[in-house]
């Protein structure tokens, strides 16, 4: 990813970044049991081995135990002092030609899909097999077919499924949505009205509504029947640069954006009017996430920092909205996602790592600054790009700049 003064979101395609010099939390020193174990950590939290940490990190994808045997390529570690313990376990590893832009699950649970160059892949989540794809020159059915496809770079950024887990959507550097109908497999809408790239998309509870954002400045709101603009977002009050990141709140009365101009906006849903805006991070927004309950807002920043607003004083513009700052990632937050059931926030970051978090400490007032993450999962060789939770179990899934996504179970 390129420095974080580029005005513009990160070329997909640049798949190699260097390890963060600041490296990860003190505790997590993965030159340490590196596979699939679950170290424990020392006592100290102390910052100062964080930077001799980095550096001691095991790179290879290939690495062997002290009898030569292979080892697994990645690695968990929990924090001493948190109470809640998580067994974590790899399910699969789904191989691509390209970086993850993004992945997601149905609501069903059934499938997961992922975002890449020039396609939308579908995989079964519980097998991992591949479905089939979805490109701008139609469904995939075989890897023949997606090396025949001629088109030049454009990658899926973002992806999610209707409610009904009956349609994909797929937000492309095209500047265009297409909307699928997964059994089908034939292209319900394209959605065209955006200026520069697609970012970010996300359907409403209800189903009736596709939100997206977008690198002109602006979030939109699609009638999925019509395919039609319903509602466009953004205006003097609106974001100054590209959105980054949209949500639909679960009780659908809010959509929240997050943007290159460092601020978080959130608009209601009916009318387009902006409901409050929260300012309070350094640097650029890449990812914004409700709380299942509608009470909370997570945004992950490039400021490496998670921020939780409080949306009981929507509205209040002179009220205390940042409920709580985590801080535990040494490079970009990318994304973040709330756990649908249980009480997890889930951060993926330049770091390389994927970390948890317990909201609940916030809720009960006993979250402090240095505590750091729950569990720290060092499961990629670049940047996790997106995480995402399933809405039917106890599966997430993370998508990287190694060009693999992976499906975790817990």
């Amino acid at each position: 990813l390129p420095p974080n003064v580029t005005p513009a979101l990160p070329a997909a395609g640049a798949a190699a970044d260097a390890l963060p010099t600041g490296g990860l939390p003190a505790f997590a020193n993965l030159a340490v049991n590196r596979g699939n174990g679950h170290d424990s950590a020392p006592a100290s939290l102390a910052p100062t081995a964080a930077a001799a940490a980095a550096s001691r990190v095991v790179e290879s994808s290939k690495a062997v135990d002290s009898k030569g045997r292979p080892m697994e390529d990645w690695n968990v570690v929990h924090n001493p002092n948190a109470t809640s313990k998580m067994n974590i376990e790899l399910a699969h590893t789904l191989d691509h030609d390209s970086v993850v832009c993004c992945v997601r699950f149905s609501n069903d649970g059934r499938y997961i899909a992922t975002g890449c160059n020039r396609t939308a892949v579908l995989y079964d989540a519980e097998t991992g097999a591949r479905v089939c794809m979805f490109s701008n020159e139609g469904v995939l059915e075989t890897q023949q077919a997606l090396d025949s496809l001629t088109c030049g770079d454009s990658y899926v950024r973002s992806v999610c499924f209707s409610p009904d887990s009956k349609l994909l959507v797929a937000g492309a550097e095209d500047k265009t949505i297409k909307v699928w109908d997964i059994e089908g497999r034939r292209l319900r809408h394209t959605l065209q009205g955006h200026t520069k790239d697609i970012y970010s998309v996300d359907f409403s509870a209800d189903g009736r509504f596709v939100v997206s954002g977008s690198g002109d400045k602006r979030a939109k709101l699609w009638d999925v029947s019509t395919g039609e603009c319903v509602r466009t977002f953004g205006d003097e009050e609106g974001p100054k640069d590209g959105v980054t990141s949209v949500a639909v709140s679960p009780d659908g009365k809010y959509i929240a954006a997050g943007s290159l101009d460092r601020i978080v906006r959130l608009w209601e849903t009916t009318t387009g009017v902006l409901a409050d805006k929260y300012d309070g991070h350094n640097d650029s927004v890449y990812s914004v996430s409700f709380a299942p309950e509608a009470n909370l807002l997570a945004s992950g920043s490039l400021d490496k920092t998670i921020k939780l607003w409080d949306l009981a004083t929507v509205g209040n513009r002179t009220a205390t909205k940042c409920r709580h700052t985590f801080q535990g990632h040494k490079d970009f937050v990318l994304s973040v996602v709330f756990a649908p059931q249980g009480p997890w926030l889930i951060s993926g970051s330049k770091d390389r790592s994927v970390q948890f978090w317990d909201p609940r400490q916030v809720a009960q007032g006993t979250a402090t600054a240095e505590e750091g993450p729950v569990l720290i999962l060092q499961g990629h060789q670049n940047s996790v790009i997106s995480v995402a939770h399933s809405p039917a179990g106890r599966l997430f899934a993370t998508g990287s700049g190694d060009k693999r996504a992976r499906i975790w179970k817990y």
